[in-house]
Order: structure tokens, then C-alpha cells, then sequence
């Protein structure tokens, strides 16, 4: 599929006209600023009754949360580095209900370098955030939900996993860390489908786009791509808690795409399982 959009367009608008989140919660890790705010921005708007901001910086948790806060939704934060057992246990430990939707946006850039002059210990950053931090957080998430449900009950929670077109695509140099650690969790995403059943959560990977975020400045990709406004992430992360979108379970996805276009390949998905890693034989 081709890249269509790059801001909020009338059938996305139309088709978010259906969605209310009255009595639905939502965690956002790094949601403190850029895209993570974007998102919680969004579920803000439909109604969301509580967002979970989860990030290292209170300062900027404080005053996104403050931003959201209105009659229909609450908004609380949670300072944590993903990274760290101590710090996801504590989070979760503090929840009294699971979220519904689990939204993975904290993650890493290690400082652009070629390989060969790359400090690996800062090259294996962006593993152990994006990688190890994403893992970790999900498996803590999906134990708190098993712990307050049994079987019967529980309900399918989406889990939205941020991504990039560099985790398959594009070589660009002074990136191998952060394009190699985005691969490793795409592919998580498409085999945790394996080890956890649709009924209990879905799972789905998510390109942006070039937002105009301090880890894309960082990258200097800002100059190479078109921009996309925050807000279609917001919005397109937020169309994902459909039902018409469940068939992207285990798959990676942009933001820019057509929702019309990519619900009419629902069969060719499914039929022919796109929208995974594969080599063409």
C-alpha cells in the first residue's frame, strides 16, 4: 500500500465518529510529550474514563496530564524507566483496574554513530529499552490483567506497539542500533500472537510517519521524509480499537495508509498473511 496521508482526513474523522471510550482505560508509556501525547490526546477525545502517562520526566507527565484532564476523562501518570523490573512492577502494582488498551510508545534512539565507532554499551541501550523495556512492560501488563480476571471474563485489551519503516526498510547509516532493535520488536509482535490468544489481546505494530519529535531531530531522517502531523497518529492509533481493525492482529501498519483502502484488503491480509516479515520466494 502507498503512503496517502500525512494529517487527519474525512473518513478517518467519520470513522472515529462511532468510537466512545466511556468506561475504558489506556496506559501510554512515554506519554509525556511528543507522539505518546498525541495519542493520549486522542483517546481524550472520545472519552476515555482514565490515561495512564507513563514516563521518566515529571515535569513533562505533569503538564500533558494537566492539559487532559476533563469531566469525561481522568488522567494520572506514572514516572518509570521501562527498562527497569523494579520500576514496571511498581507501576502496575499501583493500579487498582488494567487498562483495556496498552500503548508502547517509550523508546530509545542511541546516539547516531557508525558501527565501527559505535560504544556498544550505548548501541545495546536501544535494546534493552525498545527490545527488553516493550517486553517487559506488555508481560507485566498481561500478568496484572490474568490476575484480575479469570478466563471467562476477560476481554481482548489491544496493544499497540510504536514502530518504524526502519525497522524493515531504508538503510541509513549511524542507525544500525535503533533499526535493528525496531526489527527484533516488530518481529515480537507478530510472534507473541503465537504464545497469546486474540481473545485476550491483539497485538499491533505501528510506523508513524516522520513526526517532528526530538528523536527524529536526533535521527536527522526530519529532512528525508515528508511530515506527519501528529495527530493522524493520535487518531489512526485510536482507529485501531475497532472492531473493523482487529484483523491487523500480529501486524505492522502505517499511520499514512488509507483506512478505506486497507479495510478493502482484509481478505488479500488475511488470505495471503501480509503485512508481516517475510522474504519473497
Amino acid at each position: 500500500m502507498e503512503p496517502k496521508h500525512l494529517t487527519s482526513y474525512p473518513a478517518l474523522t467519520a470513522a472515529l465518529g462511532s468510537v466512545d471510550l466511556r468506561g475504558k482505560s489506556v496506559l501510554v508509556t512515554g506519554g509525556g510529550y511528543g507522539i505518546g501525547a498525541d495519542i493520549a490526546r486522542s483517546f481524550a477525545a472520545r472519552n476515555a474514563s482514565h490515561i495512564i502517562l507513563v514516563g521518566r520526566t515529571e515535569s513533562k507527565l505533569k503538564a500533558t496530564a494537566s492539559s487532559l484532564q476533563s469531566e469525561n476523562t481522568r488522567v494520572s501518570f506514572r514516572i518509570a524507566d521501562i527498562s527497569s523490573k523494579a520500576d514496571v512492577q511498581r507501576l502496575f502494582d499501583s493500579l487498582d483496574v488494567s487498562p483495556d488498551f496498552l500503548i508502547n510508545n517509550a523508546g530509545l534512539l542511541p546516539t547516531p554513530s557508525l558501527f565501527v565507532d559505535d560504544d556498544l554499551d550505548e548501541w545495546w541501550r536501544g535494546f534493552s529499552v525498545n527490545v527488553f523495556g516493550t517486553a517487559l512492560v506488555t508481560q507485566t501488563y498481561l500478568r496484572h490483567r490474568r490476575a484480575q480476571h479469570d478466563a471467562a471474563s476477560l476481554s481482548s485489551a489491544l496493544i499497540v506497539t510504536i514502530n518504524t519503516i526502519g525497522a524493515y526498510s531504508i538503510r541509513q547509516p549511524r542507525l544500525s542500533a535503533y533499526g535493528a532493535s525496531k526489527a527484533a520488536l516488530s518481529r515480537w509482535n507478530e510472534l507473541v500472537t503465537s504464545d497469546v490468544p486474540a481473545k485476550e489481546a491483539r497485538f499491533v505494530s505501528v510506523h508513524p510517519g516522520t513526526v517532528q519529535t526530538d528523536m527524529v531531530v536526533k535521527s536527522e531522517l526530519g529532512d528525508i521524509f515528508p511530515n506527519t502531523e501528529g495527530k493522524l497518529v493520535g487518531e489512526f492509533v485510536t482507529w485501531l480499537t475497532k472492531e473493523d481493525a482487529s484483523f491487523l492482529n500480529g501486524r505492522f501498519v502505517w499511520v499514512n495508509w488509507d483506512i478505506e483502502e486497507l479495510l478493502l484488503k482484509k481478505s488479500d491480509v488475511l488470505d495471503k498473511d501480509l503485512l508481516i516479515s517475510s522474504l519473497s520466494q
